[in-house]
């Protein structure tokens, strides 16, 4: 009976892994930039354009890349806002700006005249952004400079974005993504048409689709979508290096709470790394699966200081981070940090049961499969795909690299690939 237990999770896993299917990924008309995954059980069909320009390469002008993608769609054609042209049809449209791309999202009911439509829309969404009215300038800039504002009154975004700044200094990811009011202000039509026309091109551009659209329509689609869009070969975004050096002290940001916020960064590993699935489970057994985690068992369970606590990989395409937060009362922060760091130096030296990692590489597998039940999910997904250029047998290689994953190969890699050294602490709260 003791070795069936001890097999369990080998048996689980095996089973979980011969059990899944994933969606085939298409490259429309063989070109790696364009993805399609065809799912017709439903008459919708989502689609996702990104630019490979974030925040991190505002540069000077701190926010331009957000104050930009968010105006797109309030340009008027023929005296009717292009927004409001889509939610006629009950297309659904977001657009979203992080720290390596931006993208713009629609949603709409699969037929030839909506195909069509939306394409043709999105063309001139996408070439007519000189004529954008100064009425969308204006209430896109208020509408940044109020969230700039209550930025400051939000312990949780004071803790990021400052954060943030000490970790990243140097780096085109060190400011909010929103940026700073005194960048904003200055901005005007001129600086961000500019901007546009090094966000919009065909070099810098890739697009997927999810849903009841075959190869040939997405193609004809994209080629609606990209008619006279300017092919710039010499754009490139500059990778960014982590210049931080720092040490387990702590940082501290006063603020009229009674709770404490806690964030801690530690330099780790990017997605395309070797070692990333290594770490994957190793943060899923250290405070990345929830209740089980090591951090919820010391820092809830066993001294019932926060309610939540986790860990996350945050790997940016330049750059890694291992990150941490908690909340817990004014009177318990000290305590917090010496268990926090106590946690730390345990995963460092990884001393955990095989078995356990067994365990968490079929709950991660299992999970895995859970980003596929929807077509948004989908989307999702292949546009992070798409991003890290890793479409090829990317669901085998994520199935192999987890599987790969032993406690060994998770030690060296903690060892090899976790700067242990340099490990940011920031507070947000009182003394």
């Amino acid at each position: 009976m003791k070795i069936f237990y001890q097999l369990a999770p080998l048996i689980l896993l095996f089973i979980s892994v011969n059990a899944l299917s994933f969606p085939a990924i298409q490259h429309i008309k063989q070109n790696p930039n364009y993805l399609l995954i065809e799912e017709a059980s439903l008459p919708m069909v989502d689609v996702n354009i990104t630019f490979s320009t974030g925040s991190k390469d505002d540069i000077a002008k701190k926010g331009i890349t957000n104050y930009a993608i968010k105006l797109l769609h309030l340009q008027k054609v023929d005296n009717e806002k292009i927004i409001d042209s889509f939610q006629k049809i009950g297309a659904l449209y977001t657009s979203n700006v992080t720290r390596d791309s931006s993208s713009i999202t629609l949603r709409f009911v699969s037929n030839y005249q909506n195909k069509q439509f939306i394409s043709s829309q999105i063309n001139k969404m996408l070439t007519l952004y000189s004529v954008i009215s100064e009425e969308a300038y204006d209430f896109t800039k208020e509408s940044i400079l109020n969230s700039i504002e209550n930025r400051e009154l939000e312990p949780s975004r004071i803790i990021s974005y400052k954060s943030n700044e000490r970790f990243f200094e140097g780096t085109g990811y060190a400011h909010p993504i929103e940026g700073y009011k005194k960048d904003i202000e200055k901005l005007n039509s001129d600086i961000v048409n500019k901007h546009l026309s090094k966000i919009i091109n065909k070099e810098n551009i890739k697009i997927n689709f999810v849903g009841d659209i075959n190869e040939a329509e997405a193609a004809n689609f994209i080629s609606r979508t990209l008619y006279n869009i300017p092919f710039n070969s010499s754009y490139s975004s500059k990778a960014k290096n982590l210049n931080y050096s720092g040490s387990s002290d702590t940082y501290n940001i006063l603020h009229d709470s009674n709770q404490t916020h806690i964030s801690i960064y530690i330099p780790a590993v990017k997605r395309t790394d070797k070692n990333f699935y290594n770490i994957l489970v190793a943060n899923y057994i250290f405070g990345g699966s929830g209740f089980g985690s090591m951090l919820v068992k010391e820092i809830r369970e066993k001294n019932g200081l926060a309610y939540s606590v986790y860990s996350y990989l945050m790997p940016y395409n330049d750059i890694g981070v291992l990150k941490i937060g908690m909340q817990t009362k004014t009177s318990n922060t000290s305590k917090a940090l010496r268990i926090l760091k106590d946690e730390i130096d345990k995963l460092k030296k990884f001393d955990i049961k095989e078995s356990e990692v067994s365990i968490a590489k079929n709950s991660i597998l299992k999970s895995f499969e859970l980003r596929f039940d929807t077509n948004k999910k989908r989307l999702d997904t292949l546009a992070a795909i798409n991003e890290l250029n890793m479409s090829e047998e990317y669901f085998k290689k994520y199935f192999e690299g987890i599987k790969a994953v032993t406690k060994e190969s998770i030690k060296v890699s903690l060892q090899s690939d976790i700067d242990f050294e340099n490990i940011l602490i920031t507070t947000v709260g009182r003394d």
